[in-house]
């Protein structure tokens, strides 16, 4: 498992954005480093203390390999392999919910401090640690961008030109 640290407490990522980026790295997801970005306003529970950014940012890696892209194909892999992720942690802490967590964790720490940031990185790690776990049981898959919509941008920029 990555250096969780390197990314969020010491590195400056929030929650979401370094769990997803320890899938990436440790090769538990193949996707582009650039995926990285959606998950900048999950950080801290979307802003708000909803749901945890390390726990949407697992279920986005999971959605990676086991989701659809057409209704014909079936959401049974995905839900399963969600279903477990979140029991999984919500059986490890209690909870999926940011606000849940930091009362019940972190407490005493202000918001944005290192107290703050050592005691999620501890949800950071069990998110990836469950995610890796279920993700090594999946078969491979591999991000395949949009063929179509290449072509498209493609061939609008040759009849710009």
């Amino acid at each position: 498992m990555s250096d969780v640290e390197k990314f969020f407490y010491k590195g400056g990522l929030n929650c979401a954005e370094s769990t997803l980026r320890c899938l990436i790295e440790d090769g538990a997801v193949d996707i582009p480093e650039e995926t990285v970005r959606m998950m900048t306003g999950f950080g801290g529970g979307m802003q708000r203390g909803a749901v945890c950014g390390a726990v949407v940012s697992a279920v986005c890696a999971i959605g990676s390999k086991t989701g659809r892209i057409s209704p014909e194909e079936s959401r049974t892999p995905s839900a399963a392999a969600v279903r477990e992720f979140l029991t999984r942690f919500e059986g490890e802490f209690g909870t999926i919910y940011c606000r849940d967590l930091q009362s019940t964790y972190v407490k005493e720490h202000a918001l944005k401090s290192k107290g703050m940031y050592r005691a999620c990185t501890v949800f950071v790690e069990k998110a990836i640690q469950i995610t890796e776990d279920i993700l090594r049981r999946m078969p491979k898959t591999t991000f395949l961008p949009n063929i179509s919509l290449m072509k498209l941008r493609v061939f609008s920029l040759s009849t710009v030109i």
